[in-house]
Formats: C-alpha cells, structure tokens, sequence
C-alpha cells in the first residue's frame, strides 16, 4: 500500500503546490520517482523521526501541506512527544503516513512489529485515525486526509496484492465505516491488512451455513458508532479483528462504547494481538497463524460463536 500511497501523492502534488514531502530515511525503491520529479518539495530528514514531525509542524504554520512518511512503529513512537505537543495540540494539517503497522515487518521481529500504534495514537484529541485496505482505500483516504486541514494518521499496512474492493473511491468516506459483505448470524468489524483474512473466512463460513456481515472499519478514529448500533439491531455477535493489540484498537474502542450501551442484548468478542510480546519470529501469515487471527482461526472462532447462540 506504501506504493499506491505515494504515487498517488505524487499526482497530487502535481495538482497542490502546496504539499510537500517529508520522509526519515525510509521508502528506498518507493519515492525515487517523487524525490526526482519534485526535488523542491522533497526533504529526507534521515534517521530522526522526531525532526520529521517538527519539521512537519513547522512547515504546515508555513502554510503548506505536509506529509511526514516513515515506519509506523517510530513514527508512532519515537516520536509521540512530537505528535502530542506539535501536531495534535496545535491541530495542525500535518498528514503521518506509518508505513507498515501490526505485523508487517513479520521477520524482522518484535521491535519492527507496529502492534500499539493505535492504541497510543487513539488517545490523542483531534487526531484522525485510518487504516486503508486496499488500493481504492489508499487512494481515497490520501486525498481526503490531506484536504481535512486537521491532524490525521494513515497506517499503511502490508495486505495481499490479490485483494482488491469491489467498490469506487467515491464510496470511500474518512469517518464512515464501509460494509462490503451483508449476512444475518454475526457483524465482524475489521481494518486494513485484516480485511483479506475476513473476507476469506466469510467464504469458509459460507460453506457451513453461516453468513458474516463484514464492516471495513477502516476510520478508527472518529469512530462510526452509527455503523455499530446498526449492526446491534441486525445481528446478535459482534466481533472485531484487528492485526494490532485488542487494548486500546478498534477493539477497545468498541468495548468503551458497547459498555455504555443500555441495552446489551448482543455478544461482543475481539479478535487480534493479545497482551504479549511474540516470543518467536515469522513471516506475517505466519504471525498470523499463531495469534489465531488467519482466515481460518477467524472462521473457527466465529462459528463456535454462533453454536453458542
């Protein structure tokens, strides 16, 4: 996704004269073409995330439109102070692109495994929260994140090049959440690099009987809590999955809401990163495998689910 992202900021830079692009040592093979087409507007700031992101700041009082671009696990935590007092308390119109949140970097381990980054981020006030899924999401979160003229963070996470939506850019709204599969037994809530695994355990399920709604939740941040009470009223088990820790992502953000719910004539269960470091190291399908959050350990659990009902 981390390709479609800045080709797509590079057209819109064509466009904007205002954006300008800011990385810390980080996208070689990816933003050539945009450094050499646009050298005035480019600044590798190197290894120094917090520089990026005052940098940023300092750039968008200047009236323009940065996109500070590096990945995710530094840029979200290297540098949170950054974020926290330049960005998000002045709520300026700086875009932090994260490149390759939850397991991405499968192999390189725990340190390079982006798994709090949401958590962390969801906390800070004003800030915009979206994790695309695909081509069409990138696209059309990059156009709106960078006309919003608030702060905002895009995980740009790694899903099979095979997934595609079935669905335009036009149906892409930052803030609402997006329902690509209708079915009656269970409403399943996920993002970005997720969406592929759930979308293939809906097929599973399909095979036993049993039809899964699947909601792209991929705005974290203002959360779409329309789209959750909707599915409260059509399905009895709500189920969020994420490729992040289950404290404080999309799952923790729905369990602080459902609490508050009067009535709570549902089951809810949240599927992802459990309160642990891995102990091990894999490629992400692997990881995938072991935190039980692959299409198959999806659908398994799901269906145990509705034979609880």
């Amino acid at each position: 996704m981390r390709n479609i992202f800045v080709r797509e900021v590079e057209k819109l830079m064509e466009q904007d004269e205002k954006i300008v692009f800011l990385s810390a040592e980080c996208g070689f093979n990816v933003v050539e073409a945009l450094q050499e087409k646009y050298p005035e507007r480019f600044y590798n700031l190197g290894i120094a995330e917090q520089s990026l992101v005052g940098t940023a700041a300092g750039v968008s009082l200047r009236g323009l439109k940065p996109v500070a671009y590096t990945m995710a696990m530094f840029l979200s935590m290297r540098a949170y102070e950054q974020i926290r007092v330049d960005v998000a308390y002045q709520q300026l119109p700086v875009l932090l692109a994260g490149v390759i949140p939850g397991l991405g970097y499968g192999n390189a381990g725990p340190t390079h495994h982006s798994i709090e980054d949401a958590a962390i981020l969801r906390v800070l006030p004003g800030l915009t929260i979206v994790y695309p899924s695909c081509e069409t999401d990138v696209i059309a979160a990059a156009r709106q994140l960078l006309e919003l003229g608030r702060p905002s963070y895009l995980g740009l996470g790694r899903a099979p090049a095979d997934y595609q939506a079935d669905y335009g850019t036009e149906s892409f709204t930052v803030g609402k959440a997006l329902q690509i599969r209708e079915g009656k037994d269970a409403a399943v809530f996920t993002y970005g690099a997720m969406v592929p695994n759930v979308v293939k355990a809906a097929a599973m399920l399909e095979k036993k009987g049993i039809s899964i709604t699947i909601i792209n939740m991929h705005t974290l941040k203002p959360l779409d809590t329309e789209c959750i009470d909707r599915m409260i009223e059509e399905c009895q088990i709500l189920v969020s999955v994420e490729e992040e820790s289950v404290i404080g992502g999309l799952g923790g953000a729905m369990a602080e809401y459902l609490a508050e719910k009067s009535s709570r004539n549902f089951i809810f269960r949240r599927m992802g990163i459990p309160d642990t470091y891995g102990d091990v190291i894999g490629t992400q399908a692997y990881m995938h495998k072991m935190y039980q959050i692959d299409a198959e350990s999806i659908a398994g659990r799901i269906a145990e689910l509705c034979e609880e009902i």
